[in-house]
């Protein structure tokens, strides 16, 4: 068994094509996006963290959206291929895609996805895998960080699987010019 954590973050190189990158980022100015907030189990609430200037997000639909949705099942079924461990060979679902959209000065907090408002009683739990997705490359800042100090570079098309746990922490750095889309969706 690999010990190594940077080994079950597997980055996956050009799994969507550009002509539906190019597409969605397009038609993302047809759906509406509010700012993306963190759940704080402490008090139960929702909010920014402080000093963060956080991303937008939107569940809208885009033509592309069952695409992307399919391909990051695909995805998924390669990863766990890759990870080859006898235990986890499957998975019961994804939750549908939610776009990410960080405009200049925008980025998201460190964070891990522990994350229970996808489950809504029908599905209890949290997800045990997290499929994130870059669609441009015409922008600049925007560093992926996992580990505090560890970056993953993506190209336009680019999939990420890591696992859904404390132990993945990961966040965005500030975009400084032009805008940065992408993709996030759950799996458990």
């Amino acid at each position: 068994m690999i010990t190594d954590l940077k080994h079950y973050a597997k980055k996956f190189e050009g799994v969507l094509p550009k002509n539906i990158c190019e597409k969605s980022v397009n038609e993302m100015n047809d759906i509406s996006f509010q700012q993306h907030k963190f759940y704080n189990p402490k008090n139960n609430t929702l909010g920014a963290r402080s000093g963060s200037k956080e991303l937008s997000i939107s569940w809208g639909n885009i033509s592309t959206k069952p695409f992307i949705n399919n391909k990051i099942k695909e995805t998924v079924i390669d990863y766990l291929t890759y990870i080859d461990v006898p235990w986890f060979t499957q998975f019961q679902g994804a939750s549908d895609v939610r776009f990410n959209k960080y405009s200049e000065d925008t980025q998201m907090a460190m964070h891990t996805d522990h994350i229970h408002s996808l489950f809504d009683g029908q599905r209890k739990g949290i997800p045990i895998l997290s499929v994130l997705g870059v669609l441009n490359e015409n922008y600049e800042g925007g560093e992926f960080i996992m580990f505090k100090d560890h970056e993953v570079k993506f190209n336009t098309g680019d999939i990420l699987v890591f696992p859904s746990l404390f132990l993945y922490p990961h966040g965005v750095k500030p975009v400084t010019k032009g805008t940065r889309y992408s993709y996030i969706s759950w799996i458990w």
